[in-house]
């Protein structure tokens, strides 16, 4: 059909209505309601409609409208008060839209805002998940460069200790994986791969695999430069815990040849490793040997003008680690403790040290493995105790409830 032609149709429709037909319940309600607001209040529902968030707080508000934190939390309170928001559970101070307000107030910020100050608004708000993402991130996993430490001028808030910083990643982790899907139809890759570099304790510590998958897909899909190794590898590491297995190889294959054509030689050392995981998983305990293996040898060829040259004894005794969980599945046992108690001297804290206190609990947990594999509840008992006392406050549930597991086989056997 010619453009003409479709003139033609136009003008010979009939108009359907010589009046503005009637808002749907729910957005006339918002409508009465919204004509009462004072200009700010107003503001704050029209631009927080921009994206279907899960919840939000004050704080991400603030940041979204340029506002006051403080007048910002007044401010939506009073919208909930006039039902142009609920609350998302009692006393947590976050708020979401019912899906029909949130449609007339999306429609009304496009008309009284204009398309480039909503764009501006969205920008905003995807930088405060993003700088608030990569701070909790920090601080729940300090030790691992995965998580980069962000810029002094953008630490933002200060948390009491890393299980409160993986808390405060658990409570937004659904926004997060919102705010990457955002970000990537925004045409702004570069805050989408830095959110999910910032998922890695989510993925490491709280196990939130499946959830996570969506935004780490996008994030390896859209990673380029020194990020594509590393999202790659994150990639691999969620699709090997939830059982893709053919899907991780072909992730951790994807990152070692990222992080080896970079000349990344501490990613491409990890890449390897991560595949040696994979095939521990596959109960391939040679060839997992094998690869950690390849990885130390990588590691081995680092200089000090290499980056990352600093983490490489840590690097070394997480491949340590892994050489035991090896030998513990070819059946040498104690071989393996012995790699395990090796690593176990490199995590473990000491002269009142901090120490990686993560890596410690989860090396107890493999030496208490191999006493199991001999049915010797004595000795892992207190190795069990002594993880799950390590890991007490830091929020790892998705280990706890491993290691719970494992003590409640020793209490009854």
């Amino acid at each position: 059909m010619t453009w003409n032609n479709r003139q033609d149709i136009q003008r010979d429709r009939t108009p359907r209505r010589t009046r503005p037909e009637p808002l749907p319940a729910p957005a006339g309600a918002a409508e009465d309601n919204y004509r009462l607001l004072a200009p700010e209040s107003a503001r704050l529902y029209r631009l927080m409609a921009l994206r279907g968030w899960p919840a939000f707080d004050a704080a991400i508000a603030a940041r979204t409208t340029g506002e006051d934190p403080a007048a910002t939390a007044e401010r939506l309170e009073d919208l909930a008060d006039r039902m142009l928001l609920e609350r998302h559970g009692s006393g947590t101070g976050r708020f979401h839209y019912r899906p029909g307000v949130r449609a007339h107030a999306e429609a009304a910020a496009i008309r009284e805002d204009g398309i480039a100050a909503c764009s501006a608004a969205l920008g905003r708000a995807l930088t405060a998940y993003a700088d608030l993402a990569a701070s909790a991130a920090h601080q729940a996993l300090p030790e691992s460069w995965r998580v980069p430490a962000p810029p002094g001028e953008r630490a933002g808030q200060r948390y009491e200790d890393r299980g409160a910083a993986l808390g405060a990643l658990l409570v937004e982790a659904v926004n997060l994986v919102e705010a990457v899907r955002c970000a990537e139809e925004s045409g702004d890759p570069v805050t989408a791969v830095r959110l999910c570099r910032a998922l890695w304790p989510l993925q490491l510590k709280a196990g939130h695999h499946e959830m996570l998958l969506p935004a780490l897909r996008t994030g390896a899909r859209l990673a380029d430069g020194p990020d594509a190794g590393a999202l790659q590898a994150q990639l691999a590491h969620s699709l090997t815990e939830t059982g893709r297995r053919e899907e991780a190889e072909e992730a951790a294959r994807a990152a070692a040849r990222a992080e080896e054509s970079a000349g990344h030689k501490r990613g491409h050392a990890s890449a390897v490793e991560f595949l040696g995981l994979l095939r521990l998983r596959q109960w391939r305990y040679q060839e997992a040997y094998d690869c950690f293996e390849e990885a130390g040898g990588i590691l081995g060829t680092m200089g000090a003008q290499d980056e990352g040259a600093d983490d490489v004894p840590r690097a070394e005794a997480l491949l340590e680690r892994h050489r035991g969980r090896a030998l513990r599945g070819l059946g040498r046992r104690e071989e393996a403790r012995r790699r395990l108690e090796t690593a176990l001297s490199y995590f473990r804290p000491d002269d009142g040290a901090d120490g990686d206190t993560y890596n410690t609990a989860r090396t107890l947990t493999d030496l208490a493995e191999t006493w199991l594999d001999e049915e010797n509840t004595e000795a892992a008992l207190p190795l069990i105790e002594a993880a799950i006392t390590t890991l007490d406050g830091q929020r790892a549930e998705y280990h706890l409830s491993h290691l719970r597991r494992m003590r409640e086989r020793c209490v009854t056997s």
